[in-house]
Formats: C-alpha cells, structure tokens, sequence
C-alpha cells in the first residue's frame, strides 16, 4: 500500500541547529559563569560585587545573549516535548501561543532589567 505525506515547507532543520548550538552556548556560558561566581575572587558572593560586575557593558552583553539563548532553548525544547503529546490543533497552537507570549515577555523584562541596571 502506497502512503503519501504532505510536506511542510519548513523541516525544522535550522531551529533544530540553532537548539544545539545554543547548548554548546549554555554549556561554555554556565561554565564561565560558574567560575568566576564561585571560584575566581575570594569565594564570598554579595550584592555589591554582583552589581559591579552587572555594570560593565561587557558583562551586560554576555547576560543578555545567555537570556536570550537560555530562553529560547528551554522555550524550543518544551514545544518539542509537548509537541510530541498533543495532537489537536486548537491546543497546539494555543500552547504555542502562550510559550510565544511568556517568552517575548520575560525576553523583554529581562533585557529592560540587565540594560537599565545601575547598580
């Protein structure tokens, strides 16, 4: 018996690579992060010593790209998951809809946060 399947114009190839790329981001990020947090310095976290770091542009950069990455491989991955488990459309574009909104969300809230911090 002969099956066709309609193809989508859209595999999903390159948002699966941007899912791995952003891990191997993560992965060198949390490191990084891990390190200089808890390991570089005198090992005692406070308030002021994170906010001096959140000052410096350079730091604010790399905070928002480890937001942006970390949002959208939690956000990509959860849609992958749910994905697998729900099979009518309405909630399927409905779950879509609110991991679309919560993301641009916290995206926005948390670049607002990192760029307008003064410390």
């Amino acid at each position: 018996m002969k099956k066709t399947f309609r193809r989508s114009g859209n595999s999903g190839a390159l948002a699966w690579f941007f899912h791995r790329l952003t891990a191997i981001y993560l992965a060198v990020v949390l490191l990084i992060h891990f390190a200089v947090m808890h390991f570089i310095g005198d090992g005692t976290l406070t308030y002021d010593k994170v906010a001096a770091r959140l000052v410096s542009p350079g730091w604010k950069i790399l905070d928002i790209l480890f937001l942006y990455t970390g949002l959208y491989h939690g956000l990509y991955g959860l849609w992958n998951l749910l994905e697998d488990y729900i099979h009518n459309a309405f909630w399927r574009a409905f779950i879509y809809f609110i991991l679309a909104f919560g993301g641009f969300a916290l995206v926005t809230l948390g670049t607002i946060t990192i760029v307008n911090f003064r410390g």
